[in-house]
C-alpha cells in the first residue's frame, strides 16, 4: 500500500496502537500521546510513503501533526490458490 501526501502541508502516516496525539501539543486537544508518534517520519507535500508487510487484521494510522486524521486499514487474509485444493 502506498500513502500520498496529497494536501499543502506537512504530515505522517504512522501506524499507533491506538489514536491518540502527536507531537504537536497545542494540537492534541485533551488526548494522550501516542508513543509511536516520537519516531513518526514527516512527510512533505507530494511525498509517498509504502506501506508493507501488515498482517491480516485492522490497523490503525494517523498523522502525528494533526491527531484528527486518522484511518482504520483492514487487510484481509490472502485466499489460497485453486490448485492448491487440488493437490496440484
Amino acid at each position: 500500500m502506498t500513502a500520498k501526501n496529497n494536501g499543502g502541508r506537512v504530515h505522517t502516516f504512522t501506524e499507533v496502537a491506538a489514536f491518540g496525539g502527536g507531537f504537536v501539543p497545542p494540537l492534541n486537544g485533551n488526548l494522550a500521546f501516542a508513543p509511536e508518534c516520537a519516531t513518526a517520519v514527516p512527510l512533505p507535500p507530494g511525498a509517498r510513503q509504502q506501506v508493507t508487510g501488515l498482517a491480516p487484521g485492522n490497523h490503525l494510522f494517523q498523522c502525528c501533526i494533526h491527531p484528527w486524521m486518522r484511518m482504520l486499514v483492514k487487510v484481509e487474509p490472502e485466499e489460497e490458490s485453486s490448485n492448491e485444493h487440488r493437490g496440484h
